[in-house]
């Protein structure tokens, strides 16, 4: 099993402390990750030229995440997004990487089909935010086709460090996402 965690933060802060929690648990239970700091690559926005609106590869956009990172990221067993709410929804980098690799429904394109799809979302906000990112997430499984395999919540604070990483929740959870 090969899970791909994408850190859709800005910053070097409280979501780099939560998947580091996440990859300690993956690794005592001897499953294999990679994360994606979307931070540290170079990664455009979508034009939405014809080749984008029918879900084709956009020739029109080069950049580090279609040379080096989209050609790499088909090959996982499940997608864990990891990300701070931002205004009641996931960060702009983590909506960027999504634009970029979601098909909408295009065949051969379709990286997410059959896959799993899970959320870690954490911040300031309430839990009438995360229900927003939560189905937000659902959506886009029901596009592409993949499971919907749950979310974490957790509250945190604005400030880098103030947080308590409950691993006891983060087990839970990874042990309910890795179930076949």
């Amino acid at each position: 099993m090969k899970i791909l965690i994408v850190n859709g933060s800005h910053r070097a802060g409280n979501t780099d402390l939560i998947v580091k929690s996440v990859q300690n648990c993956l690794k005592a239970k001897n499953i294999e990750s990679r994360e994606l700091r979307l931070r540290d690559i170079d990664i455009k926005l979508p034009d939405g030229c014809e080749h984008c609106a029918e879900s084709e590869i956009c020739p029109n956009i080069i950049d580090e995440f279609s040379q080096s990172i989209e050609p790499t990221i088909r090959d996982y067993d499940i997608y864990l997004i990891v990300t701070p709410v931002w205004s009641d929804f996931i960060t702009p980098l983590t909506k960027i990487f999504i634009d970029r690799l979601v098909s909408w429904c295009h065949p051969d394109r379709m990286y997410l089909k059959d896959k799993k799809l899970a959320i870690i979302s954490h911040g300031m906000a309430d839990p009438k935010s995360w229900e927003i990112v939560r189905m937000w997430v659902n959506s886009i499984c029901s596009w592409e086709k993949s499971v919907y395999s749950g979310n974490l919540t957790l509250q945190t604070s604005s400030k880098v460090g103030e947080i308590q990483v409950d691993e006891t929740k983060i087990d839970e959870f990874i042990l309910q996402l890795t179930q076949i």
